[in-house]
């Protein structure tokens, strides 16, 4: 079956600075500069909204991405965009690398990984992996990234009809803090039955740059 396509547009930001900016910092500046445009700051009434637009490092550097509806957007207003401001400095940009692609679902096996942490569990599922023998804790996180994938393509409009199998062939578990709390996050690598889109995140605060995805 063949599925639309979703237009996915990266903007990838160079600058000199001797102080290394993070997603996050990036999502706060871009929030109050388009204030206007909701998604960039992801306040939403509906907490299993998937983000269309995302911050996070591609290769080291800042990068937003804009899905769907909201690839124009991020091409309009980024290329425009000339510095960004931190609590403590305005740093001038070098380069702005615009980068138009588009999406759609193949039933292909694929290998990814994670290349930020995969924040997969909240507070109660936690407290059942934890009571998990080590070959149960696998299925369950397996079970978890196919729920992730399917809230991914729901919020790209997506509807898929095959069933979506996920093999991870290793993982490993790491402390990491989102929105002032400490997470479980995960780096994994997979197979999956059918194809992702490059850098777009999964799981929990992926507008925040968490769960970022690429191939193998």
């Amino acid at each position: 079956m063949t599925y639309k396509k979703v237009k996915i547009c990266s903007a990838i930001l160079d600058f000199d600075s001797d102080k290394n900016v993070s997603p996050i910092q990036l999502r706060g500046f871009l929030s109050h500069l388009f204030t206007n445009v909701s998604e960039f700051h992801h306040h939403s009434d509906n907490s299993y909204h998937y983000p269309l637009i995302q911050y996070k490092r591609i290769d080291k550097k800042l990068a937003v991405i804009g899905i769907g509806e909201f690839a124009d957007v991020v091409f309009e207003k980024m290329s425009n965009l000339d510095h960004i401001t931190t609590q403590d400095q305005k740093i001038p940009l070098t380069n702005i690398e615009l980068q138009n692609t588009s999406y759609y679902p193949k039933e292909v096996t694929n290998k990814y990984k994670f290349t930020s942490p995969w924040i997969a569990l909240n507070k109660e599922n936690y407290a059942k992996y934890l009571s998990l023998a080590r070959k149960d804790q696998r299925q369950f996180l397996e079970k978890i990234l196919v729920g992730n994938i399917l809230s991914m393509l729901k919020g790209m409009k997506i509807f898929i009809d095959q069933k979506i199998t996920i093999k991870i062939n290793s993982y490993k578990s790491i402390t990491t803090t989102a929105h002032q709390n400490k997470f479980t996050g995960f780096f994994c690598e997979w197979d999956s039955s059918i194809t992702l889109p490059k850098h777009c995140g999964l799981g929990k605060s992926i507008s925040k740059g968490f769960g970022v995805v690429i191939s193998l």
